[in-house]
């Protein structure tokens, strides 16, 4: 494990004893999020919030990972996070039709998995995008999470919006910040 991977764990560790807005507790103000500009977009984020960029987390296979966002209050051994990751597109579509695609394969990539809902909403460009919340598991060891999970095209890029939060919160300040998110 690289140093700042560890002591970015470690940090998370070290301030979970503090409760926070826009940590496990619902935030429920604008004015607790910030902007935050990534690679190629922006988007709201608590302001409370650890990032992690790239350079000390695990490369996906396909994916490049841009941003990882977590809560610093973790309970249960799991902390609310937000992850963004960037795909060149092989062909052109649209956030919607990637949307809907992408959570084709997403239903067979957990053991379990229930949906709650997905609707269709604009970006703040007009764009038509589908959000996606749902509840799964990876597998028999780790426990039941609710995810939210949408796509923007920008250009000819994909960028995927995934956020993994406990199961007793409530998705609607999540999708807030989807809908915050737009391409530089």
């Amino acid at each position: 494990m690289r140093i700042r991977h560890i002591i970015f764990l470690l940090s998370v560790v070290f301030i979970s004893g503090c409760t926070l807005p826009g940590t496990q507790s619902e935030w429920s103000s604008e004015e607790w999020v910030t902007l935050y500009s990534g690679s190629g977009f922006e988007m709201n984020l608590p302001q409370w919030w650890v990032t992690e960029t790239t350079k000390s987390l695990p490369t996906p296979k396909k994916w490049t990972l841009l941003l990882t966002a977590a809560s610093p209050d973790v309970r249960y051994g799991f902390s609310n996070n937000i992850i963004i990751m960037r795909d060149a597109l092989e062909t052109p579509m649209t956030s919607k039709k990637y949307s809907e695609m992408n959570q084709i394969q997403t239903t067979r990539n957990y053991l379990e998995y229930t949906k709650i809902s997905d609707e269709s909403i604009l970006f703040s460009d007009d764009d038509e995008w589908r959000v996606y919340i749902f509840e799964a598991r990876y597998n028999t060891t780790t426990s039941r999470q609710k995810f939210i999970q949408t796509a923007k095209v920008c250009g000819t890029d994909v960028y995927m919006i995934h956020a993994a939060i406990a199961l007793d919160k409530n998705t609607d300040n999540y999708v807030s910040l989807f809908k915050s998110f737009a391409c530089e």
